[in-house]
């Protein structure tokens, strides 16, 4: 009866070493990218950015994330005032109208300072990757350029 239980006990070390082991080896890069300090990791790897490149994304990106943060809270804020009209509405009121004017400005602001952003670091890049960073943000933040946009005006 030992013995079996003993071959049970090694197979399950051995799966949890296997998995363990694939695991780490499958997120290493991942890891070793969300592990550097100036949080640029991604964009040196992605465009292949030298370090003079990636030292100044890395100061933008420093002095950019206030605005962004109260960008978030001002965003956060509006559409918490919405939802809470939403509920208490029971028909459209000029409040309402307003609530939704703030929301749609209050992204829009940020969809701007956003895009500034991505000019000010894709000046940092080869001509040929600021365009794609470009593209690819602006993929991001535009409006009718994600798929819940298109699915809702069907």
């Amino acid at each position: 009866m030992k013995k079996p239980v003993l071959i049970l006990l090694a197979m399950l070390a051995a799966a949890a070493i296997a998995y363990f082991a694939s695991y780490y080896c499958a997120t290493r890069e991942a890891r070793r990218m969300f592990s550097v300090s100036d949080g640029s990791a991604w964009l040196r790897t992605e465009f292949a950015l030298t370090d003079e490149q990636a030292r100044a994304v890395a100061a933008l990106q420093s002095d950019y994330e206030p605005r962004c943060m109260e960008m978030c809270a001002r965003i956060t804020k509006s559409r918490e005032r919405l939802e809470k009209l939403l509920h208490e509405s029971k028909t459209m009121t000029p409040e309402l109208e307003a609530a939704m004017r703030e929301v749609s400005q209050t992204q829009a602001d940020c969809r701007a300072a956003t895009l500034a952003q991505t000019f000010a670091i894709s000046a940092h890049m080869a001509p040929e990757q600021a365009v794609r960073y470009r593209a690819m943000i602006a993929e991001r933040i535009l409006p009718g350029t994600l798929p819940h946009d298109t699915a809702t005006h069907r």
